[in-house]
């Protein structure tokens, strides 16, 4: 899967298995991350995420083509990371519910 063009530098994340289109899919691939892998993902997405956000605010979400499904998918698990790097300095919530308890409904 290849990304847009102007992102090729960051299709390295898609071979590493980053470009996840299921929420629940998402929080485990968290959960399962070392804080290292995290935060690696982290800095390399931080710099290119207001150039990912231009971009898909460009296209229609109802017909994205792959790649652009690809560049959400990886925008959306930016998000589910970036608490785990920025708040809690863990892959999972220390003080939360327990992860094992929580479960994530199909939209």
């Amino acid at each position: 899967m290849a990304l847009p063009s102007q992102f090729a530098d960051i299709e390295h994340l898609i071979t590493a298995g980053w470009a996840i289109g299921d929420e629940a899919a998402r929080n485990r691939q968290r959960r399962a991350s070392s804080m290292a892998e995290l935060q690696a993902f982290y800095n390399t997405l931080l710099p290119r995420m207001d150039a990912i956000i231009q971009h898909l605010n460009q296209q229609s979400l109802q017909a994205l083509e792959p790649a652009n499904q690809a560049l959400l998918d990886l925008a959306l698990m930016f998000m589910e990371v970036a608490p785990a790097v920025e708040i809690y300095k863990d892959p999972d919530v220390p003080w939360g519910f327990e992860a094992a308890r929580f479960h994530i409904l199909p939209a």
